[in-house]
């Protein structure tokens, strides 16, 4: 998934990945530059839910949050719902579609933890 999203984003944003979710939170607290991140909450399920929880509640973030997800189910639109996620794309998701959203939350630099 990082590399489709080096290849969606390389002409006109800065991806900054994150290897887990630890080191997400790490890119957040230390690098102020971020404006928009992207979770793929297949990856680590669990713990990515836990990311997302974390900053959309925190006072510490502002910042626009999309999820990515392999299948549409109940848990995963309650999650959103709850956790006032931004944006979701369901896989297999039309890249210009995610570009676009991207672009409409005129982000400089993503964040992603895929």
């Amino acid at each position: 998934m990082n590399y489709l999203l080096q290849t969606i984003f390389k002409k006109e944003y800065e991806l900054i990945p994150a290897k887990d979710v630890y080191d997400a939170i790490y890119q957040l607290k230390t690098n102020n530059q971020i404006e928009l991140i992207i979770v793929d909450v297949d990856f680590q399920s669990k713990q990515s839910w836990e990311l997302v929880q974390h900053i959309k509640t925190s006072r510490l973030f502002d910042i626009p949050v999309m999820v990515l997800a392999t299948s549409k189910n109940e848990e995963i639109e309650s999650n959103c719902y709850e956790y006032n996620v931004d944006e979701i794309f369901f896989k297999p998701f039309n890249p210009m579609d995610l570009l676009a959203a991207v672009k409409t939350s005129a982000a400089n630099s993503v964040f992603a933890n895929a």
